[in-house]
């Protein structure tokens, strides 16, 4: 089979809860997803968990069945569908942004939670410490406050004419005031304006080209934020109708969709670490003595085709290093 034909089936699989597939008694591992089932990053995302889950030796319908809701890149949906996921007796939940951990969090001091990619866990409250987490939540984080500082640099040698960057940010995530700050900063030091506009849902999409229009940029940067991941494609199609590139420290999907850099931690390492904690929780591991997995692969990818649309010319050292070129 194809890997297209594959994703594809799997995207409509991921749409029918796997606990009313599964065997009875078979426990439950919840995921509340922050965009569609139909969007490339959940595809992606699910592909690599689903790979990671067999790697750890668990074989679903036998070992745990998958229950899913998805939020829709609309952040207001988080409560509701963590009571729908906690309502099931989950042996754990996954989620894959800090609002989401929250949401679940609040209704449940007991329930595992295990984050695909969170920001700054840490500083945002959600643990003690990375190496004891002490809580309910364990995972693996981004280090996205580190590699958006070094994907602005990228940005800055291929644009340098550029002054003003419009970031995209989801201020319901509680690590994106610091990070933005943080970007803000380093931009300074370069003579480089950063404007921003919140995004919490689909319909803010609307403000932040309005605002692109109102004090122009010469490109987008999107925080990382798994719910604004899931926005990927209609965030690209607005920017290449404005002639503008964008600039994420996501994953593969966002440079396929025609984001002209996307940098992040590498994700099928990130989910076979959710994979084995996954396993350790059904097993019986507490989270609080689950120390969090921190990346130590990290992936570029770059869209020569955008790049070409928009007259634009990588700096050659770049390419060279990208992990994928797409032309």
């Amino acid at each position: 089979m194809r890997r297209r034909e594959f994703i594809t089936l799997l995207g409509a699989a991921a749409a029918v809860p796997s606990a009313a597939r599964a065997q009875k008694g078979v426990p439950v591992i919840a995921i509340l997803g922050s965009g569609t089932p139909e969007a490339a990053s959940s595809k992606l995302q699910m592909m690599q968990l689903e790979a990671g889950m067999r790697e750890a030796g668990l074989v679903e319908g036998r070992d745990y069945a998958f229950e899913f809701r998805w939020a829709d890149s609309d952040v207001a949906q988080f409560p509701s569908l963590a009571a729908e996921l906690l309502a099931k007796h989950p042996r754990a939940v996954v989620v894959s942004t800090n609002t989401a951990a929250f949401a679940v969090q609040k209704l449940s001091r007991t329930v595992p939670i295990v984050g695909t990619g969170l920001n700054t866990p840490v500083a945002v409250g959600l643990v003690a410490s990375l190496s004891r987490p002490g809580g309910n939540v364990t995972g693996v984080s981004t280090m996205a406050e580190d590699t958006q500082l070094k994907l602005l640099e990228m940005l800055r040698e291929t644009l340098p004419e550029a002054r003003r960057v419009l970031a995209i940010v989801n201020l319901a995530n509680p690590a994106h005031p610091a990070m933005l700050a943080a970007l803000t900063a380093q931009a300074d030091k370069g003579g480089l304006v950063i404007d921003s506009v919140n995004v919490t849902a689909p319909a803010d999409l609307e403000t932040v080209f309005a605002e692109l229009s109102q004090q122009p940029a010469k490109a987008v940067f999107v925080l990382s934020d798994n719910s604004l991941f899931g926005l990927s494609e209609p965030i690209i199609a607005r920017a290449l109708a404005a002639r503008v590139p964008a600039f994420s420290n996501f994953t593969e999907p966002f440079a396929q969709a025609g984001g002209l850099f996307a940098y992040s931690r590498d994700s099928k390492e990130a989910y076979q670490g959710v994979a084995r904690l996954l396993k350790r929780v059904l097993e019986g591991a507490a989270p609080a003595e689950l120390p969090f997995e921190q990346p130590t692969k990290f992936n570029l990818f770059i869209n020569l085709k955008t790049a070409k649309t928009l007259g634009i010319e990588v700096p050659e050292r770049y390419i060279v290093i990208a992990d994928r070129v797409i032309e």
